[in-house]
């Protein structure tokens, strides 16, 4: 087993200020298989940070960084994804990592263009620090990056991806909560100011647009930031069933029908069959699901009556429409209002023009869903709760935009009242 020696970050100024870190590497792998190698990056800040530029460097070359770290969030770089599969039971966000770490004057550098901005190094190959050990791993082990020795630990384990030290909770004003506002409002949707009707849904759409596109394979880690359980960080809340969950007992790392998956609540066979497509990957629409309550949701509209699902109560389904519980039924029509209003068309969001209808065509793969009007009610009896503003802020902190009718619920009945009567 190899012994190794960090740098002090007091040779370099751009990590103590840094927003993205270094927070662990796997460097020596079980029975020295280096195909289960890893480096984990964490998002210390409360916005998104696009990789474009980014990259992983050793002494022996470098690897160009893509997609996006969410805000306040661990962000997983393997050399091989079914390996790390199967030694951690979940994927990492970005895959074939070509670094090869050595066993002499080897070092992982993350640099921004031509700016160093994070460094860790072993076996000599960078000066400084004079920890030595024995192990596999290295990790932070305090979130204050105050630049001593004892903020990094090793460790004879394999590591913990996807965990650590750092607290992945934003929310502007709110602090951990998450429930304060991270935008002016006024000014966020000063377009729409004075409009109603079709003029305010056209003012809304154009705030809305070009917002930060994820990857699905980052929508994970959204959902697990947007839809955490308060009680509990490691758990997120299951939209239908309301049951709180583990983050780690998702689907594809189980194969369990109660694992959690992610529901495209506006159904994407209406509209966006392709990932490429914005609104295959648009948070305000995507929930942490139960698998088989999700299959049996399937692509049907919203409507009342039906059969109750014996696995999540209160929740109701037939050939061609499904009734969420009472509990969820304002944020369903608030979901499906703000797709409504944010794809229109004519944009380079790769979405045709989506629209709500007071009828469900089921079986049809038109860009349409419904039922409008019953949509209407549940927004009116379900009203805008904490735990839904909460998440409108983690949202515009991963994507930069935000759903208008959490913030100002009348504008439903502005837009929606007058084609039902209200």
């Amino acid at each position: 087993m190899t012994k190794f020696a960090l740098l002090s970050l007091a040779l370099f100024s751009a990590a103590s200020s840094a927003n993205l870190l270094i927070s662990e590497v796997l460097y020596d792998a079980p029975n020295n298989d280096n195909t289960e190698e890893f480096v984990e990056l964490f998002n210390t800040s409360c916005s998104s940070i696009n990789l474009q530029g980014y990259s992983l460097q050793d002494n022996g070359g470098s690897f160009a960084l893509s997609g996006t770290v969410p805000a306040r969030s661990y962000f997983l770089v393997a050399k091989s994804a079914s390996a790390f599969q199967s030694l951690f039971g979940q994927s990492p966000q970005l895959a074939g990592m070509t670094l090869a770490f050595g066993n002499s004057g080897d070092y992982v550098r993350l640099t921004n263009g031509s700016t160093e901005v994070d460094v860790v190094g072993w076996e000599g190959g960078l000066s400084g620090w004079n920890l030595n050990a024995v192990d596999k791993s290295i990790s932070r082990t305090s979130s204050t990056d105050s630049n001593s020795p004892s903020d990094w630990g090793v460790s004879a384990s394999t590591g913990n991806p996807g965990a650590g030290v750092f607290s992945n909770s934003c929310g502007g004003s709110g602090g951990d909560s998450g429930s304060g506002d991270p935008v002016n409002q006024s000014t966020y949707y000063a377009a729409a100011a004075g409009k109603t009707g079709s003029q305010l849904k056209s003012a809304l759409n154009s705030i809305l647009r070009g917002h930060l596109r994820l990857s699905y394979a980052e929508v994970w880690t959204a959902l697990e930031y947007t839809d955490e359980d308060p009680a509990n960080s490691n758990n997120v809340i299951l939209l239908y069933t309301g049951r709180s969950q583990a983050k780690s007992f998702r689907a594809g790392a189980s194969n369990s029908q109660d694992a959690w998956n992610r529901e495209h609540v506006w159904a994407k066979s209406h509209g966006f069959p392709n990932e490429s497509q914005y609104g295959y990957t648009d948070i305000h629409h995507l929930r942490p699901a139960d698998v088989s309550v999700n299959s049996a949701r399937g692509n049907k509209d919203f409507d009342l009556g039906g059969t109750e699902i014996g696995e999540a109560p209160g929740n109701n389904t037939d050939s061609d429409s499904f009734e969420p519980r009472n509990a969820v039924k304002g944020d369903v029509a608030r979901m499906m209002f703000y797709m409504d209003v944010r794809y229109e068309g004519g944009d380079d969001s790769g979405v045709p023009d989506l629209v709500l209808r007071n009828y469900a065509p089921t079986g049809s793969s038109a860009p349409e869903m419904g039922k409008l009007c019953v949509l209407l009610q549940w927004h009116l009896q379900d009203p805008v709760d904490a735990t839904e503003t909460r998440r409108n802020n983690r949202i515009y902190e991963l994507q930069q935009n935000r759903n208008p009718f959490i913030d100002n619920p009348q504008w439903a009945q502005s837009i929606y009242g007058a084609a039902c009567g209200l």
